[in-house]
């Protein structure tokens, strides 16, 4: 019973971590060109759930540099690698991953722009 309700308070805290604030509708935007540069990426996860192959399909725009992460529901990195290409497919094996809930982030010019569910189940 401790142990899951240390989980689910771990991943309430790691989840919460990404949340965005809202903004005041009255204001607007507070960066319209964060939130173009958001909108100008696109990556694609499949199959979900996964289990033997992740495929992630990626267009992206950026400057400086490119990373895609895959935390653990707790928060640890588990895969990290470096985008050379701004559109590229990648195969990432999953298989010695135990069954859970993971996160694909991307991260663009040091800031994290994008994250995803992923499912691990084999």
């Amino acid at each position: 019973m401790k142990k899951t309700l240390l989980i689910i308070i771990s991943l309430f805290i790691f989840c919460s971590s990404f949340a965005q604030p809202k903004e005041n509708i009255n204001e607007g935007p507070k960066d319209t060109t964060e939130t173009n540069l958001i909108n100008l990426q696109k990556i694609k996860l499949y199959p979900n759930p996964v289990s033997d192959f992740l495929f992630v399909d990626y267009d992206i725009v950026y400057t400086k540099g490119a990373k895609l992460i895959i935390y653990n529901s707790i928060g640890a990195t588990i895969y990290s690698k470096e985008l050379k290409e701004k559109k590229d497919n990648l195969k990432i094996q999953v298989s010695n991953y135990k069954n859970g809930l993971y996160f694909c982030s991307l991260q663009i010019d040091g800031k994290l722009l994008i994250t995803k569910k992923i499912l691990i189940n084999h």
